[in-house]
């Protein structure tokens, strides 16, 4: 059996955790050593995760395969963090919500390491630290983000994920992927964190206005930025992960209720901040990312 390492100990990471296991030897990676075991409920039957844990100041070699699935806002330093104890050819696959700036990672990887981005809408949130309640199947996609991982891509594809991933599939241009990505998180995350409320609630027609404005600005600065976005398919996409995940609260949702930093800045902020560099304006999203960053101070 391989070994992976996953960095973290959230929701999607403990999901991915589980799955891997079945077929790879997984290493979890976290800040301190204080939880010694970790579960997964799923269909109201609680799992203990096949998965050993370790510190960074603790490993014993290097990391070969390393699945990075933090927050957008946390990714530059975990790559940072990370970066001495890869091997010279080791695999990283980056997995988040939002956009985040693959210009920012590069310089810190070595020549033959390989970059994926991994995006996923299977569901899971964390009822207590060392828990992840599986709560929906849902979609994961996997791209390659520089030349070496376009040349590994069949082999990290069929060995890591294919045994045990599914539906799955390999996507040939991750931008135009991770655009869409954004766009459902447009559509979902700030107004269910605003409104502290399942995604599903979010198909009521009395949303439908500010969701149609929050996603025709994105497509606008999409296609600006040379990806060719459908207002109306980028709606449908949206409204059917509302569908698919009609009971779940979004991780943003989740940040808000408890207290802590959301991806707001990698979301509607990114908009803006696009729409800025492009000479033209977002007012919706502008409008949404500043009550979401109300919301975080309150």
């Amino acid at each position: 059996m391989s070994s992976v390492h996953i960095l973290g100990m959230g929701a999607v990471g403990l999901l991915f955790a589980h799955r891997l296991a079945q077929h790879q030897t997984v290493t979890l990676i976290t800040r301190t050593p204080a939880v010694d075991n970790f579960h997964i409920i799923e269909h109201d039957q609680t799992t203990q995760l096949a998965v050993a844990s370790t510190t960074l100041n603790t490993l014993n070699s290097k990391i070969t395969d390393c699945l990075i699935p933090v927050k957008a806002y946390q990714l530059r330093q975990a790559i940072k963090d990370i970066a001495p104890y890869l091997s010279d050819d080791a695999n990283l696959i980056i997995s988040h919500n939002g956009m985040s700036d693959i210009t920012e990672i590069t310089p810190h990887l070595k020549p033959h390491q390989g970059l994926f981005f991994l995006t996923t809408s299977m569901g899971g949130m964390k009822p207590k630290n060392d828990t992840v309640r599986y709560t929906g199947a849902g979609l994961t996609q996997l791209g390659a983000c520089n030349s070496v991982a376009k040349e590994r891509q069949k082999k990290v594809f069929d060995t890591l994920f294919k045994p045990c991933i599914t539906p799955l599939e390999w996507v040939p241009n991750i931008s135009e992927v991770r655009w869409q990505k954004l766009c459902v998180n447009i559509a979902i995350n700030p107004l269910s964190a605003l409104l502290q409320c399942k995604n599903g609630e979010l198909r009521s027609p009395k949303y439908s206005h500010q969701i149609l404005a929050l996603l025709n600005e994105a497509c606008h600065i999409a296609r600006l930025e040379g990806v060719n976005l459908t207002l109306s398919l980028e709606l449908a996409r949206a409204y059917n992960v509302m569908t698919l995940t009609a009971n779940n609260h979004s991780s943003m949702a989740q940040d808000i209720k408890h207290q802590r930093q959301t991806e707001i800045d990698a979301i509607c902020g990114f908009i803006v901040r696009q729409a800025k560099k492009q000479g033209v304006k977002a007012p919706e999203n502008e409008r949404i990312w500043q009550l979401v960053k109300q919301k975080e101070r309150a």
